[in-house]
């Protein structure tokens, strides 16, 4: 089966990560196929909403893949790898129509960029966020950006800098969620939200996003050229430290 299910319900674009053997962490193919998603439901005349979610009941994402983030760095297409990523923010970012996650379980580093990214997060109240970068010698370069357009920069570095994790409340405090339910609910939660803004006037959502978008965007695109190249820098000098992680993730025998 795909590493993203695409799946289109009325009006509304559902995209589904689905590598849950790996808590859905991303790897190259998956993130230029969701970019790419993205931006053909942003140009789709039959969509009005776009939905971001997973398979797994424990992870939303875990972030990059690690595994293969190595092989990049060993190849010498780092570069390759963090644009690869990039392009799903950069497409968030310029997306005219309304995107929603829905997070359960973890939302991690390069996973809790792109939950926080769209415009209403909605988590279960069992999620869990954080940005562990720290951790291994690297710093949530590209998702800096979307989290600082929702969160208290103070409060944001304390996370990059820490490395620590929060729960969905915490997460929904500072503003990096927009509603936090019951897991049981959230289905249920979930659609109605979705159903809301499919019920609401195209024009009058296209052109809010593009008025909420002009304010509070200042050279997005530039910002996240810059970013990612600091995270191609970063992971070169972290190789060690990423050895010597996967190597206490492998199973033993």
């Amino acid at each position: 089966m795909s590493d993203l299910i695409i799946t289109t319900k009325g009006n509304v674009r559902y995209l589904t990560i689905n590598r849950p053997e790996s808590r859905n962490a991303l790897n190259y193919n998956l993130m230029k196929n969701l970019s790419k998603s993205i931006r053909e439901a942003n140009e789709d005349d039959n969509v009005k909403v776009i939905v971001l979610n997973s398979s797994s009941e424990k992870a939303f994402c875990a972030g990059v893949d690690l595994k293969e983030l190595k092989n990049f760095i060993d190849t010498n297409r780092t570069r390759e790898y963090f644009h690869a990523y990039s392009e799903i923010i950069l497409a968030i970012e310029e997306c005219i129509k309304p995107i929603v996650s829905v997070v359960r379980g973890y939302a991690l580093a390069g996973g809790c960029g792109l939950a926080v990214a769209c415009d209403i997060t909605i988590a279960s109240s069992n999620s869990k966020f954080g940005v562990p970068e720290i951790n291994l010698g690297m710093w949530p370069m590209i998702i800096s950006y979307p989290i600082l357009k929702f969160v208290n920069p103070k409060k944001a570095l304390e996370l990059f800098l820490t490395g620590r994790m929060i729960d969905a409340n915490e997460a929904k405090e500072i503003g990096m969620v927009s509603f936090v339910v019951d897991d049981q609910d959230l289905e249920k939660f979930s659609e109605e939200v979705i159903t809301n803004l499919s019920n609401r006037n195209y024009l009058t959502l296209k052109m809010g996003k593009e008025a909420f978008d002009f304010l509070v965007q200042n050279n997005y695109a530039e910002k996240i050229k810059y970013l990612r190249e600091m995270s191609a820098i970063l992971a070169h000098s972290a190789k060690e430290n990423i050895d010597q992680f996967l190597a206490k993730s492998l199973p033993k025998g």
